[in-house]
């Protein structure tokens, strides 16, 4: 129970920081997965209890519209506007996805199997618009192919962090790790003082796009944001790292490097 109440725990404080549902259930898929089936539908009912009080909160706290009296003479009255024929109405399509576990139907939009708890895979292809560089500059900072090595170096410091996102199963995650939680992030930066510099948990995902050869980095609803080169990533932007960045974690700045067969750092 420990472990689905620390996934759980990762969970809701992305999503109380603005991460979608899918982008975090997506960060902590490589825990999600250890689970047995009566943990995942464990876990799978304690989210969805959480997703449901969490919108009735929201719900409740919504100011009521108050309609103000008129105050002063009424303008004179205008001629009715003409009306205005309604729209086409749009037929609800629902899309349905095969659980790859039991093989039973299930909405596109859900995260995991009524019928099995199995997490389901419906984040491929439905990332938001991607920021890559031009196509030439591809094949230079921007390049990282099948062999090519990811090293992420703090500010100051000569330790490096190597990773090769091609080479995972899962998103690689960067972050720090707390005591008392069994999750760990896959770059863990908790030896860097990354608490006391605004560094989440669960701060970015990495993922390796093999038709761009580049690595696309997202937010996960930090706290203190993620900066590449000063510039802030959005809230559910994709955006591709390039040899040289400076990849901020709130206050912690990360120097990005490729590293290519026969080369050097």
């Amino acid at each position: 129970m420990n472990y689905i109440q620390d996934i759980l725990n990762e969970y809701t404080g992305m999503r109380d920081n603005g991460a979608e549902s899918k982008v975090a259930l997506q960060a902590l898929r490589a825990h999600i997965e250890k689970l047995n089936k009566s943990q995942r539908e464990e876990l799978a009912s304690l989210i969805r209890s959480w997703e449901n009080q969490n919108a009735a909160e929201k719900t409740r706290s919504r100011p009521h519209s108050v309609i103000k009296p008129i105050i002063g003479k009424p303008s004179p009255a205008e001629p009715p506007a003409p009306p205005v024929p309604p729209a086409p109405q749009r037929e609800n399509v629902i899309t349905w996805v095969a659980c790859p576990n039991c093989g039973k139907a299930n909405q596109r939009h859900e995260v995991f199997c009524y019928a099995c708890g199995h997490l389901l895979d419906t984040t491929r292809g439905e990332q938001n618009t991607k920021h890559f560089a031009d196509a030439s500059d591809l094949m230079d900072a921007g390049y990282f192919g099948a062999d090519s090595v990811l090293a992420l170096r703090a500010r100051g410091s000569t330790e490096v962090y190597e990773v090769r996102p091609q080479k995972s199963d899962h998103e690689i995650i960067v972050g720090r790790s707390s005591s008392g939680s069994a999750i760990a992030p896959d770059v863990d930066l908790k030896d860097r003082q990354a608490a006391d510099l605004g560094v989440s948990r669960m701060h970015l995902a990495l993922r390796y796009d093999p038709d761009q050869k580049a690595i696309l980095v997202s937010d996960l609803g930090s706290a203190n944001g993620t900066y590449i080169n000063g510039q802030r990533v959005l809230p559910k932007e994709v955006r591709a790292l390039r040899h040289g960045d400076e990849l901020r974690l709130g206050r912690l700045m990360l120097i990005v490097s490729f590293r290519h067969p026969g080369e050097q750092i």
